[in-house]
Protein backbone atom coordinates (compact mmCIF):
# COMPACT_ATOMS: atom_id res chain seq x y z
CA UNK A 1 0.00 0.00 0.00
CA UNK A 2 1.23 3.88 -1.19
CA UNK A 3 2.31 5.92 1.97
CA UNK A 4 1.13 9.11 2.74
CA UNK A 5 1.98 11.52 5.24
CA UNK A 6 -0.09 10.92 7.92
CA UNK A 7 -0.85 13.94 10.89
CA UNK A 8 -0.58 13.53 14.06
CA UNK A 9 -3.70 13.47 14.82
CA UNK A 10 -6.22 10.92 13.30
CA UNK A 11 -10.33 10.85 12.84
CA UNK A 12 -11.81 7.56 12.94
CA UNK A 13 -15.37 7.95 12.35
CA UNK A 14 -18.15 5.48 13.52
CA UNK A 15 -22.13 5.60 12.72
CA UNK A 16 -24.79 3.75 15.21
CA UNK A 17 -28.09 3.89 16.60
CA UNK A 18 -29.54 2.25 19.74
CA UNK A 19 -28.68 -1.17 18.09
CA UNK A 20 -25.37 -1.05 17.71
CA UNK A 21 -23.92 0.59 21.28
CA UNK A 22 -23.30 -2.53 22.44
CA UNK A 23 -20.68 -3.97 19.42
CA UNK A 24 -19.53 -0.83 19.13
CA UNK A 25 -17.73 -0.71 22.87
CA UNK A 26 -16.25 -4.53 21.91
CA UNK A 27 -15.07 -2.91 18.55
CA UNK A 28 -13.20 -0.18 20.83
CA UNK A 29 -11.84 -2.67 22.98
CA UNK A 30 -10.70 -4.65 19.72
CA UNK A 31 -9.01 -1.57 18.85
CA UNK A 32 -7.12 -0.80 22.07
CA UNK A 33 -6.05 -4.15 22.60
CA UNK A 34 -4.93 -4.41 18.93
CA UNK A 35 -2.44 -1.03 19.27
CA UNK A 36 -2.84 0.75 22.34
CA UNK A 37 -0.20 2.65 21.54
CA UNK A 38 -1.78 3.90 18.38
CA UNK A 39 -5.50 5.21 20.65
CA UNK A 40 -3.69 8.22 21.96
CA UNK A 41 -3.07 9.53 18.55
CA UNK A 42 -6.91 9.36 17.75
CA UNK A 43 -10.04 11.53 17.52
CA UNK A 44 -12.60 9.38 17.19
CA UNK A 45 -15.88 10.51 16.38
CA UNK A 46 -19.74 8.56 16.30
CA UNK A 47 -22.41 9.78 14.19
CA UNK A 48 -25.73 8.85 15.55
CA UNK A 49 -28.92 9.31 14.77
CA UNK A 50 -30.37 9.93 18.81
CA UNK A 51 -28.96 7.91 21.29
CA UNK A 52 -30.12 7.58 24.58
CA UNK A 53 -28.92 9.60 27.37
CA UNK A 54 -28.20 5.76 28.88
CA UNK A 55 -26.46 4.88 25.88
CA UNK A 56 -24.34 7.98 25.39
CA UNK A 57 -22.98 7.78 29.19
CA UNK A 58 -22.70 3.88 28.57
CA UNK A 59 -20.12 4.59 25.45
CA UNK A 60 -18.38 7.53 27.23
CA UNK A 61 -17.66 5.39 30.04
CA UNK A 62 -15.92 2.74 27.94
CA UNK A 63 -14.29 4.99 25.98
CA UNK A 64 -12.61 6.73 29.30
CA UNK A 65 -12.21 3.30 30.49
CA UNK A 66 -10.01 2.48 26.98
CA UNK A 67 -8.23 5.54 27.17
CA UNK A 68 -9.97 6.53 23.69
CA UNK A 69 -10.87 10.23 23.13
CA UNK A 70 -14.28 10.38 21.55
CA UNK A 71 -17.03 12.93 20.47
CA UNK A 72 -20.55 12.18 19.40
CA UNK A 73 -22.61 13.93 16.43
CA UNK A 74 -26.54 13.98 16.81
CA UNK A 75 -27.43 14.45 13.11
CA UNK A 76 -30.55 14.32 10.61
CA UNK A 77 -30.19 12.77 7.18
CA UNK A 78 -31.54 14.81 4.43
CA UNK A 79 -35.42 14.54 3.89
CA UNK A 80 -36.14 11.83 1.48
CA UNK A 81 -37.34 8.12 1.45
CA UNK A 82 -33.96 5.87 2.47
CA UNK A 83 -34.82 2.01 1.63
CA UNK A 84 -33.88 0.00 4.27
CA UNK A 85 -35.36 -3.50 3.45
CA UNK A 86 -33.57 -6.75 3.81
CA UNK A 87 -32.14 -5.71 7.63
CA UNK A 88 -31.22 -2.00 7.27
CA UNK A 89 -31.43 0.77 9.24
CA UNK A 90 -31.26 4.99 8.35
CA UNK A 91 -28.20 4.50 10.48
CA UNK A 92 -26.29 2.84 7.22
CA UNK A 93 -26.75 5.83 5.42
CA UNK A 94 -25.22 8.56 7.99
CA UNK A 95 -21.61 7.91 6.96
CA UNK A 96 -22.53 9.66 3.71
CA UNK A 97 -22.37 12.73 5.92
CA UNK A 98 -19.03 12.79 7.09
CA UNK A 99 -17.89 15.70 5.17
CA UNK A 100 -20.72 18.09 6.18
CA UNK A 101 -20.52 16.93 9.71
CA UNK A 102 -16.76 17.33 9.88
CA UNK A 103 -16.09 20.34 7.86
CA UNK A 104 -12.31 21.19 10.02
CA UNK A 105 -11.52 17.42 9.51
CA UNK A 106 -9.61 16.64 5.48
CA UNK A 107 -9.21 12.78 5.78
CA UNK A 108 -11.04 9.87 8.02
CA UNK A 109 -11.40 6.68 8.63
CA UNK A 110 -14.86 5.36 8.54
CA UNK A 111 -15.17 2.11 10.58
CA UNK A 112 -18.35 -0.06 10.72
CA UNK A 113 -19.28 -1.29 14.44
CA UNK A 114 -19.86 -5.06 13.77
CA UNK A 115 -16.34 -5.88 13.39
CA UNK A 116 -13.00 -6.66 15.10
CA UNK A 117 -9.77 -4.83 14.54
CA UNK A 118 -6.68 -7.31 14.54
CA UNK A 119 -3.81 -5.17 13.02
CA UNK A 120 -2.51 -2.20 13.47
CA UNK A 121 -4.62 0.75 11.50
CA UNK A 122 -1.57 2.41 10.78
CA UNK A 123 -0.86 0.49 7.75
CA UNK A 124 -4.20 1.95 6.21
CA UNK A 125 -4.30 4.94 7.91
CA UNK A 126 -0.92 5.81 5.60
CA UNK A 127 -2.23 4.70 2.51
CA UNK A 128 -2.06 7.05 -0.40
CA UNK A 129 -5.20 7.42 -2.45
CA UNK A 130 -3.47 8.29 -5.37
CA UNK A 131 -6.17 10.85 -6.18
CA UNK A 132 -9.52 8.60 -5.29
CA UNK A 133 -11.65 9.63 -2.38
CA UNK A 134 -12.11 6.32 -1.05
CA UNK A 135 -10.03 3.75 -0.54
CA UNK A 136 -12.33 0.50 0.16
CA UNK A 137 -12.04 -3.48 0.33
CA UNK A 138 -14.04 -5.49 -2.72
CA UNK A 139 -17.02 -6.65 -1.18
CA UNK A 140 -15.94 -10.57 -0.52
CA UNK A 141 -19.89 -11.49 -1.28
CA UNK A 142 -20.47 -9.16 -4.24
CA UNK A 143 -16.95 -8.97 -6.24
CA UNK A 144 -18.56 -7.48 -9.18
CA UNK A 145 -21.63 -6.64 -10.06
CA UNK A 146 -22.89 -10.16 -12.31
CA UNK A 147 -22.38 -11.62 -8.64
CA UNK A 148 -24.45 -11.46 -5.33
CA UNK A 149 -27.58 -8.90 -4.63
CA UNK A 150 -25.74 -5.65 -4.83
CA UNK A 151 -28.21 -2.80 -6.74
CA UNK A 152 -30.49 -5.05 -8.34
CA UNK A 153 -31.05 -3.72 -12.05
CA UNK A 154 -27.51 -2.34 -12.80
CA UNK A 155 -27.67 -3.24 -16.62
CA UNK A 156 -30.51 -1.01 -16.68
CA UNK A 157 -27.91 1.51 -14.99
CA UNK A 158 -25.45 0.77 -17.73
CA UNK A 159 -22.95 -0.58 -15.43
CA UNK A 160 -20.63 -3.61 -16.64
CA UNK A 161 -21.54 -6.73 -14.87
CA UNK A 162 -17.57 -7.06 -14.25
CA UNK A 163 -16.82 -4.10 -12.26
CA UNK A 164 -15.66 -4.71 -8.76
CA UNK A 165 -18.47 -3.74 -6.34
CA UNK A 166 -16.51 -2.45 -2.80
CA UNK A 167 -17.96 -2.83 1.43
CA UNK A 168 -18.07 0.26 3.05
CA UNK A 169 -17.75 -1.00 6.37
CA UNK A 170 -14.14 0.00 5.97
CA UNK A 171 -13.22 3.20 4.20
CA UNK A 172 -10.70 5.62 4.04
CA UNK A 173 -12.21 9.05 3.00
CA UNK A 174 -10.59 11.75 1.56
CA UNK A 175 -12.87 14.55 2.88
CA UNK A 176 -11.19 17.15 0.89
CA UNK A 177 -11.78 16.07 -2.08
CA UNK A 178 -14.74 14.33 -1.59
CA UNK A 179 -15.80 17.69 -1.61
CA UNK A 180 -14.23 19.40 -4.13
CA UNK A 181 -16.07 16.58 -6.58
CA UNK A 182 -18.91 16.05 -4.74
CA UNK A 183 -18.77 12.54 -4.11
CA UNK A 184 -21.30 12.32 -1.30
CA UNK A 185 -23.79 14.56 -2.79
CA UNK A 186 -23.86 12.26 -5.71
CA UNK A 187 -24.72 9.66 -3.39
CA UNK A 188 -27.76 11.12 -1.56
CA UNK A 189 -28.64 11.56 -5.47
CA UNK A 190 -28.99 8.15 -6.11
CA UNK A 191 -30.86 7.50 -2.87
CA UNK A 192 -33.23 10.22 -4.20
CA UNK A 193 -34.05 9.10 -8.17
CA UNK A 194 -33.23 5.63 -7.93
CA UNK A 195 -34.57 4.09 -4.83
CA UNK A 196 -35.72 0.75 -6.49
CA UNK A 197 -32.27 0.09 -7.65
CA UNK A 198 -30.73 -0.01 -3.55
CA UNK A 199 -30.73 -3.36 -1.86
CA UNK A 200 -27.60 -2.80 0.49
CA UNK A 201 -28.04 0.95 1.26
CA UNK A 202 -25.58 3.81 1.65
CA UNK A 203 -23.35 0.98 -0.03
CA UNK A 204 -24.87 0.82 -3.58
CA UNK A 205 -25.39 4.33 -3.18
CA UNK A 206 -21.40 4.92 -2.34
CA UNK A 207 -20.36 2.54 -5.78
CA UNK A 208 -22.67 4.18 -7.79
CA UNK A 209 -21.03 8.02 -6.56
CA UNK A 210 -17.33 6.52 -7.16
CA UNK A 211 -18.35 5.54 -10.52
CA UNK A 212 -15.23 2.35 -10.26
CA UNK A 213 -12.89 4.88 -8.75
CA UNK A 214 -11.82 3.86 -5.44
CA UNK A 215 -8.59 3.20 -4.35
CA UNK A 216 -8.21 -0.96 -4.08
CA UNK A 217 -7.15 -2.77 -0.52
CA UNK A 218 -5.86 -6.23 0.40
CA UNK A 219 -9.01 -8.48 0.99
CA UNK A 220 -7.30 -8.98 4.82
CA UNK A 221 -8.55 -5.38 5.82
CA UNK A 222 -12.04 -6.16 5.81
CA UNK A 223 -12.21 -10.00 5.82
CA UNK A 224 -15.95 -11.70 6.97
CA UNK A 225 -16.18 -15.04 8.54
CA UNK A 226 -16.66 -16.93 5.87
CA UNK A 227 -15.65 -20.11 8.22
CA UNK A 228 -19.15 -19.48 9.87
CA UNK A 229 -20.92 -17.85 7.82
CA UNK A 230 -21.06 -20.65 5.68
CA UNK A 231 -22.77 -23.10 7.57
CA UNK A 232 -25.71 -20.26 7.73
CA UNK A 233 -28.64 -19.45 5.32
CA UNK A 234 -27.40 -15.93 4.57
CA UNK A 235 -24.34 -17.10 2.30
CA UNK A 236 -25.05 -18.49 -0.96
CA UNK A 237 -21.20 -18.20 -2.43
CA UNK A 238 -21.72 -17.95 -6.27
CA UNK A 239 -18.29 -16.19 -7.57
CA UNK A 240 -15.63 -19.24 -6.88
CA UNK A 241 -14.52 -18.75 -10.52
CA UNK A 242 -13.95 -14.82 -9.55
CA UNK A 243 -12.78 -15.24 -5.97
CA UNK A 244 -12.22 -18.75 -4.32
CA UNK A 245 -13.26 -19.29 -1.20
CA UNK A 246 -10.25 -20.84 -0.21
CA UNK A 247 -8.85 -17.30 -1.20
CA UNK A 248 -12.10 -15.80 1.39
CA UNK A 249 -11.02 -18.32 4.48
CA UNK A 250 -7.10 -17.35 3.92
CA UNK A 251 -8.31 -13.65 4.36
CA UNK A 252 -9.87 -14.78 7.75
CA UNK A 253 -7.53 -16.59 9.08
CA UNK A 254 -5.53 -13.43 8.18
CA UNK A 255 -7.69 -10.43 8.93
CA UNK A 256 -6.57 -6.93 9.62
CA UNK A 257 -10.19 -6.57 10.48
CA UNK A 258 -12.56 -9.39 11.00
CA UNK A 259 -16.45 -7.63 9.99
CA UNK A 260 -19.10 -9.95 10.84
CA UNK A 261 -21.31 -9.18 8.14
CA UNK A 262 -24.12 -10.72 8.22
CA UNK A 263 -27.50 -11.38 10.35
CA UNK A 264 -25.60 -13.77 12.15
CA UNK A 265 -24.32 -11.11 14.80
CA UNK A 266 -22.13 -13.27 17.58
CA UNK A 267 -23.06 -10.79 20.47
CA UNK A 268 -26.74 -12.14 19.86
CA UNK A 269 -25.86 -15.71 19.23
CA UNK A 270 -26.44 -15.86 15.97
CA UNK A 271 -23.33 -17.11 14.52
CA UNK A 272 -22.56 -20.42 14.41
CA UNK A 273 -19.58 -22.26 16.59
CA UNK A 274 -15.98 -22.00 15.83
CA UNK A 275 -13.06 -19.64 15.87
CA UNK A 276 -14.75 -16.47 14.33
CA UNK A 277 -17.38 -16.67 17.16
CA UNK A 278 -14.86 -17.68 19.75
CA UNK A 279 -12.66 -14.89 18.94
CA UNK A 280 -15.47 -12.36 19.08
CA UNK A 281 -16.49 -13.15 22.52
CA UNK A 282 -12.69 -12.84 23.57
CA UNK A 283 -13.20 -9.13 22.97
CA UNK A 284 -17.00 -8.92 24.05
CA UNK A 285 -16.04 -10.87 27.59
CA UNK A 286 -14.55 -7.54 29.21
CA UNK A 287 -17.07 -5.32 27.66
CA UNK A 288 -19.60 -7.47 29.81
CA UNK A 289 -17.78 -7.16 32.58
CA UNK A 290 -17.00 -3.46 32.74
CA UNK A 291 -20.87 -3.50 32.51
CA UNK A 292 -21.70 -5.96 35.18
CA UNK A 293 -23.43 -8.04 32.43
CA UNK A 294 -23.50 -11.85 32.73
CA UNK A 295 -23.44 -12.78 28.61
CA UNK A 296 -26.57 -15.45 29.98
CA UNK A 297 -28.02 -11.87 29.60
CA UNK A 298 -28.00 -11.38 25.84
CA UNK A 299 -30.53 -13.14 23.57
CA UNK A 300 -31.95 -12.01 20.08
CA UNK A 301 -32.73 -8.70 19.51
CA UNK A 302 -31.47 -7.37 22.66
CA UNK A 303 -28.29 -5.11 23.42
Amino acid sequence: MNSFARPSTTTVAFAVDENYCLPLTVAWQSLRDCAPDLVPALDVRVLHTGLSGASLRRLTGHAARLGICVRFHHVHLPVMEYPVAFGGAHANYLRMLLPRVLPEVGRVLYLDSDLLVLGDLREVLDTDLRGSCIGAVRDPVNPAYRFGKAMPGWVELGIPGDREYFNSGLMLIDLDRSREEGFFERGFVFVEEYPQHIRLWDQDALNWAADDRWERFPAEWNAFPFSALNRTPWVRYTAEDLMPMGRLLDAEVGARVLHYASPAKPWMGLLPSGRASSLYHEYLDPVLSADGTPREQLTKGTQ
